[in-house]
């Protein structure tokens, strides 16, 4: 199974669906009778300028950017759709590396289930932090999240501009460097950017001058079950309401995730006593995750049985 068919398992061109900035690969492009609009922060003349100015994007698909229904941040989707539709009106939002760019990533998902109706999905593929140039980073906490959420952020910060900056990385491979690779590649060709001086300059130069300019990074970084973790917090604390229904292993440099609205079918809330110890084993498998693809790990592997 493809990532396409990952992202869009079970959903039918019946369904009324969003897509969060398709760009140039819509998910569900409405040219093949998917009943889905497009949020996106620019139009789609926009779009098209964009990406014809863009030697990396293939002139053929340009024509795949389609027209854009709600031109805003995903972070107020919520507001953007409501003020067209009323709420619960869709069946499916579908998301592919959104997630980890939003500053305020719990005002979205409260967003997603406003909008959703009941037993409605967000499909959702995320980058692994492990097997992208997020690699040196640490990963994004409930704390972090709850910050931006109750300082009501609407941009990134110039932390998480620095710390995207200053640690990121590439994959070194036949004299090329990749922003992507996978699980099983020898993490010491894995190389961070000699960019510490250079990102403290510019955060130095923002304080002297600031300015109102939106500068996108990954305000967040994921593996599996710390993003699990986080979701399953904020469900047991009563911030957001949406279901678990799959959080995938990675593949490639990404995974997937698929939360529902919950509707008057849905089970009884957790306990405390199972909330905790489905807690204590992520907390753990978060640990064995970051490691699963250090140098010391892969080194161990590699030796051969005594």
């Amino acid at each position: 199974m493809d990532r396409r068919e990952q992202i869009t398992k079970f959903l039918t061109p019946q369904q009324r669906g969003i897509e969060i900035g398709p760009y140039f690969c819509p998910l569900m492009p409405k040219k093949k009778g998917n009943n889905c609009l497009v949020l996106d922060v620019i139009d789609g003349p926009a779009l098209r300028k964009k990406a014809a100015g863009d030697s990396n994007i293939p002139a053929g698909s340009i024509a795949s950017i389609e027209d854009v229904d709600f031109v805003g941040s995903s972070t107020e989707i919520g507001d953007l759709v409501t003020a067209k539709f009323p709420p619960g009106s869709f069946d499916y939002v579908v998301s592919s590396h959104n997630m980890e760019h939003l500053p305020n990533p719990i005002r979205f998902l409260q967003g997603c289930q406003q909008v959703l109706k009941p037993g409605g999905v967000l499909s959702m593929a995320v980058p692994d932090r492990r097997v992208c140039f997020d690699y040196f980073r640490p990963h994004s906490t409930l704390a972090d999240w709850l910050e931006a959420y109750f300082q009501r952020r609407q941009r990134p910060t110039h932390a998480q501009i620095f710390l995207q900056d200053s640690l990121h990385s590439r994959y070194r491979r036949n004299g090329h460097e990749l922003v992507g690779f996978s699980l099983d590649d020898d993490p010491a060709n894995i190389v961070p950017l000699q960019s510490l001086k250079e990102a403290f300059t510019r955060w130095s130069e923002f304080v002297d001058h600031p300015d109102e300019t939106y500068h996108d990074t990954h305000c967040s970084a994921f593996t599996p079950a710390s993003m699990e973790l986080i979701l399953r917090d904020l469900k047991y604390l009563g911030v957001i309401q949406l279901d678990i229904q799959l959080i995938s292993g990675t593949y490639g440099n990404e995974f997937f995730v698929r939360l529902v609205n919950p509707d008057s079918k849905a089970p009884a809330p957790v306990g405390r006593e199972e909330f905790y110890e489905t807690r204590h084993k992520l907390l753990h498998r978060i640990n064995d995750e970051a490691c699963e693809n250090s140098n010391r790990v892969y080194q161990l592997r590699r030796q051969p049985p005594a």
